[in-house]
């Protein structure tokens, strides 16, 4: 079982990795960081627990790198994020059925 790691004011700490400034992630896009932030609250609201996340993390990443190269498309990690947590949120029903699009990204 993977525990967060929390700071003085409750904020889930980073690995070293996520950034260069230490406590903050950094995302090329707005709709990456409204992915990330969706995950860890749902998560830490009790929604989910956090390790049925990682594990749909890693299936989507396992299933893009077993792709044949042609269909692989463009390496992009927060794609795999949004499908682990759409896969999450659908299976846990924290929404109707068709309500998630993935092509929304705002």
């Amino acid at each position: 079982m993977t525990v967060l790691d929390y700071d003085e004011q409750g904020h889930v700490k980073f690995h070293s990795s996520c950034s260069t400034d230490l406590g903050q992630p950094v995302f090329d896009e707005e709709w990456q960081r409204r992915a990330f932030g969706l995950a860890v609250a749902l998560s830490e609201f009790g929604h989910y627990a956090w390790e049925d996340f990682q594990r749909e993390l890693i299936a989507s990443i396992g299933s893009w790198q077993q792709a044949p190269d042609d269909a692989k498309g463009r390496w992009e990690y927060y794609e795999h994020w949004v499908a682990a947590l759409d896969t999450v949120v659908r299976r846990h029903g924290l929404l109707e059925d068709g309500y998630v699009n993935p092509e929304d990204r705002v």
